[in-house]
């Protein structure tokens, strides 16, 4: 019997999505750790979206995996913060559908200086996505796979799994922000609005 239902994968550019969301939707002034994003939330709102816009005879798309891509603080640097870091990961992934794939941030040479203001920055999560991408796309264990993440990097990987992979590649994101493109091809793309932010925002106190 065939199935009716397609196994989906869906990888989060997490601060890509959060900080876009925080741009877009909370009013001016609202701090940044108040539009965090439920990981799991926002992969199953982003199927129930998409399967609201499919046509009829499409087949649904049941949700087999959610891999999260972010940075982490240092514990030597920002040992709070990175307890932090440390209580949402185990928060997201009491569910075993989600994972959660930290890298270390890379600090300002003089960090803790009083003169510094600049935060440090992730390093290497995008190579990381674009990797997984491909592979998932290549040779994973799922039909589709859903790219989430506004970050115009990933548009070379994306390009590169929609044309060798053997799974169907699509994107997400937010509305008001841009959709990632690739020449030649029309990717499907489910959008999530101000009011789907709402719903999967992470509302958790993580101290």
């Amino acid at each position: 019997m065939v199935s009716d239902t397609l196994a989906a994968c869906v990888l989060i550019d997490y601060q890509n999505i959060h900080l876009t969301a925080w741009d877009l939707y909370p009013p001016h002034g609202v701090p940044v750790k108040e539009a965090l994003i439920d990981p799991l939330a926002f992969a199953e709102r982003v199927l129930q979206v998409r399967a609201a816009r499919q046509q009829p005879h499409q087949k649904t798309l049941t949700l087999a995996k959610v891999c999260v891509y972010r940075g982490a603080p240092s514990n030597a640097k920002e040992p709070v913060l990175y307890s932090v870091s440390q209580r949402q990961r185990a928060a997201w992934t009491r569910d075993a559908r989600v994972c959660v794939t930290y890298r270390t941030l890379r600090y300002p040479s003089d960090w803790g200086k009083p003169s510094r203001f600049d935060r440090p920055r992730e390093k290497g999560i995008d190579v990381m996505i674009a990797l997984e991408l491909v592979q998932q796309a290549q040779s994973g264990p799922y039909n589709v796979v859903i790219l989430a993440s506004h970050d115009t990097d990933m548009e070379p990987a994306l390009e590169m799994a929609a044309r060798v992979g053997r799974v169907k590649v699509e994107t997400a994101g937010w509305d008001g922000s841009r959709r990632l493109k690739i020449p030649g091809r029309n990717l499907w793309h489910t959008t999530l609005s101000a009011r789907d932010f709402v719903l999967v925002k992470d509302r958790r106190n993580y101290g």
